[in-house]
């Protein structure tokens, strides 16, 4: 993860070749109040996170499927944008095919 302050960019495809085998998300990005990933759930896989000290930001990039945030679900598909905030519990679940979501964290 890089920590510098020059300009960067990333390619979908090379952040999701990251991931390991161990896990299902990747940390790309921390600086100063920001800190950005990238999520993919394959369909039975579950989504174990739990709620975070920080508000977050999502943007669908690939699936469809749903998520909890609160007491509530939502329908999520390529394109949406979700906003949780800190302390909230939340997870995807329900994707028939790949998920993959980027997130991003404001601390």
């Amino acid at each position: 993860m890089k920590k510098d302050n020059s300009g960067q960019a990333f390619d979908l495809d090379d952040l999701l070749a990251r991931i390991d085998k161990d896990s299902y998300w990747v940390d790309f990005i921390k600086v100063r109040h920001l800190e950005a990933g990238v999520l993919r759930l394959y369909p039975g896989e579950e989504d174990t996170q739990t709620p975070h000290d920080a508000d977050e930001l999502y943007f669908v990039a690939e699936g469809s499927g749903f998520i909890s945030m609160g007491k509530e679900s939502k329908a999520v598909k390529k394109g949406s944008v979700l906003f949780v905030p800190a302390h909230m519990p939340h997870h995807f679940y329900g994707n028939k095919d790949t998920l993959v979501v980027l997130y991003m964290f404001a601390e």
